[in-house]
């Protein structure tokens, strides 16, 4: 397969001004750390109380000793509320302070962020909405948009103590028009999002420790996860980002590994009804990644991961891959470089 063909093929996707789906892999790039490191983090730093969370966090730490990774050894074990909230607060203040650090590199214009490339190129058309779906709590999508200097929204109104938009959506003018904005669906919560002792949603920005009553409004790893997302603000950023995915022309995911359950099922559904150009960029393709663009990507897709010196190319035509040498077309920045 030639550049030229890789290029077409990427092309397609972005010319049908995608949904962005941003996994892990596009935050690690910024620093902020992964599952790897907070189960470090977790192992370190969590203090066990009473019996049934000391039984429930020697099932989970024996799971990652025997291999599995946080997420899997969190799924595998019915851990209590208390040791549930734990794991959220640790979480928290763990991605936090990466994305505090990030926050400060961006205002001064010591980070690069791809995505703020690609928001200016995809705005280069008369789409006046971007949508990205991310199951990522930090803020990296938002300070992309700040950089490329567009609004972004996240189901919030404007403000310091920032209350859910509802039923209506705010419009912001510039100038006679419709403002362009970035709507940033982020289906497990956000380090900006929080309840009070009275269960009322609230969203109030870069705070550096948790505010005195109230809990992030964040879901981790666990079987709790998928209780916990039928509740407010959670349901309705799924069902934003159900409407936006299925609705989609085009699919661009970076860094992300095919394994949500809530990102997952409208995705599968739109590629197979529609069968709609999907491009996928990742340091390393996850196994259910390849499994998805084996059964369910449909015939205009294109993956690319990381291969030495070179990339790794899937196509419908090269469903086991090819290796373009000397290129690195997989990283987010080469990417834009290609399609831009």
């Amino acid at each position: 397969m030639s550049i030229e063909d890789i290029g077409k093929l990427a092309q397609n996707c972005i010319q049908h001004h995608p949904v962005v789906v941003l996994g892990s892999g596009a935050s690690v790039p910024h620093s902020i750390q992964g599952m790897g490191a907070l189960a470090d983090v977790l192992k370190d730093n969590l203090t066990i109380e009473g019996q049934e969370e000391e039984d429930a966090w020697t099932l989970i730490r024996t799971a990652l000793a025997n291999g599995d990774g946080l997420e899997e050894a969190l799924q595998k074990t019915t851990a209590p509320a208390s040791l549930v909230r734990k794991i959220v607060e640790h979480t928290w203040l763990t991605v936090t302070a990466d994305d505090l650090a990030l926050l400060q590199r961006a205002a001064k214009g010591a980070e690069t962020f791809p995505l703020s490339d690609l928001i200016r190129g995809l705005f280069k058309s008369t789409n006046n909405t971007m949508h990205i779906v991310t199951p990522n709590y930090d803020r990296v999508a938002e300070y992309a948009a700040d950089v490329a200097d567009y609004i972004h929204a996240t189901g919030f109104v404007p403000g310091f103590i920032r209350r859910r938009e509802g039923a209506d959506t705010i419009t912001v003018r510039k100038g006679s028009y419709p403002a362009r904005i970035v709507r940033i669906w982020k289906v497990h919560g956000s380090l900006d999002w929080f309840e009070d002792t009275q269960g009322q949603v609230v969203s109030l920005p870069l705070s550096d420790t948790l505010p005195a009553g109230f809990s992030p409004l964040i879901v981790t790893p666990g079987i709790s996860k998928y209780e916990r997302t039928h509740d407010e603000p959670f349901r309705s950023a799924i069902q934003g980002a159900d409407a936006a995915l299925g609705a989609a022309n085009a699919v661009l995911c970076i860094g992300y590994g095919f394994r949500d359950r809530h990102i997952q099922p409208k995705l599968v559904e739109r590629c197979r009804q529609k069968n709609v150009p999907i491009v996928v960029l990742a340091r390393t393709l996850t196994d259910e990644a390849k499994d998805f663009l084996r059964t369910n990507a449909g015939t205009a897709y294109l993956a690319m991961e990381n291969c030495g010196e070179g990339t790794r190319v899937f196509t419908h035509a090269l469903p086991d891959g090819a290796v373009i040498e000397g290129r690195e077309l997989w990283s987010f920045v080469n990417f834009n470089e290609l399609v831009f």
